[in-house]
Formats: C-alpha cells, structure tokens, sequence
C-alpha cells in the first residue's frame, strides 16, 4: 500500500519544503488586506471580468483527462514533468476518500485559463496542482487575462475552503523559480517547513515509490 502523505514533521521518505499556511480562521477582509497590494488589485481588477469558475467536489475521470490534457501542454512549455497515469491514479484513490477537489476559471467564451486541484482531509487543504497557458500565449493583453483569472481562482478557493470550515489552506510549496515563490508570497500568509511525497507500508511499495523517484531524478537531467 502507498499514498500520498504531507506531514508538519520529518518523516520516513517524505522530502522537506517550504510551504504557505493561510489560516482560513481569519476574517475575510484581513485576508484580503494581508495580500501583497498587486495581488490584491488584481484580484479585484478580475472580479470585474466576465470570468466563471467551476468547482467540482467529485471530479470524474472525463474531469481528471481534461484538466491531464490541459496540464500537460502547460508542462511541456515549462520543460517540467508531466502529469503521468500514475499521478492520475493517485488522484483517483483520493477521490476514493472524498480527498480531492477539482476547480477551474473560463471566460465568456468558455475558454479554461487556468485550474487548480486540491489535496483535502476536511481541516487542511492543499494545493496539489496547478496550471495556466500564461506562459504560452504572446499576447499581453491575453497574459494579463489569465494572471487575473488565475489570481481570482486561488482568491474564490481560499473562501471556498473557509466558507466550508476547513482551518488552513496549504499553498503547495515554494520553490526556487523566483516568478512562482514571488506569486505565491502575494496571497499574504506564513512560510512554514512541512514535508510531502509517497508513503509505502510494504516492501514492493518502498520499491516502486525508489524506482518512481529514479525515473524522475532521470528524466529532469535530461531537461
């Protein structure tokens, strides 16, 4: 047996990272204002939009092949790894535990710019992925578009989560690309240590999740 784990302490085979907590306790207006201003105006520059967002509580597979086509031409333009059957399995177990929540942002003209999904136990929520074309498109005004969709979209699903009881909204981790740590740093909140990955408890999970981890150590040398 294996599954995806994210852990506050060290543990076994989990990898160490920094994170965002957003307490979800706060009220609505000191969220809003704990933003970075930018942030903020962006968010309110979408909120005048004609963007619609769509959260689905209970994604089917049909959900989880769209949002995989749509995160993989996203991956490839960044030269990251893509969303594999195996990442798509794991999603479905989730799903299984009513531990997973997909949502998305389009336009009037039913164009998807941007989704999220997230990992949730009913306290915690996650970010587990995201995607726009932000990077893919040459137009300005369109980059713009997407950047205020996709900051109206993590904005909605943070009073999504709070509105639903839960007590703490996960950003997903910060990395080391200086555009997504600033993006993310945007939406106010705390930095804290946490650690995620797959958790085996027999010996055939340990060493499928060994040769997982090989296989992706392999595939980012060649990128």
């Amino acid at each position: 047996m294996k599954g995806f784990s994210h852990s506050f302490i060290p543990r076994g085979t989990l990898e160490g990272l920094e994170t965002i907590h957003i307490d979800l306790a706060k009220d609505e207006n000191v969220l809003l204002m704990e933003m970075h201003k930018s942030t903020r105006k962006q968010v309110r520059n979408a909120k005048e939009k004609e963007f619609e967002q769509f959260v689905i509580e209970t994604p089917t597979d049909q959900d989880f092949k769209e949002f995989q086509y749509f995160y993989n031409r996203f991956a490839k333009n960044k030269h990251a790894h893509t969303c594999s059957s195996f990442h798509i399995k794991t999603m479905k177990l989730l799903r299984e535990k009513n531990a997973i929540m997909l949502t998305y942002m389009q336009d009037k003209q039913k164009n998807i710019l941007c989704y999220r999904i997230y990992i949730t136990d009913g306290d915690v929520v996650m970010n587990l992925y995201s995607a726009s074309h932000y990077r893919m498109s040459e137009d300005k005004e369109k980059k713009r578009m997407i950047s205020q969709a996709n900051r109206l979209l993590i904005w909605n699903s943070i009073l999504w989560f709070k509105e639903k009881g839960y007590k703490l909204y996960d950003m997903g981790g910060l990395t080391s690309d200086d555009n997504i740590r600033l993006f993310k740093l945007g939406f106010g909140g705390k930095i804290v240590p946490v650690y995620s990955g797959y958790e085996a408890h027999s010996f055939w999970g340990q060493l499928i999740i060994k040769v997982r981890n090989l296989k992706m150590t392999i595939v980012g040398m060649k990128v």
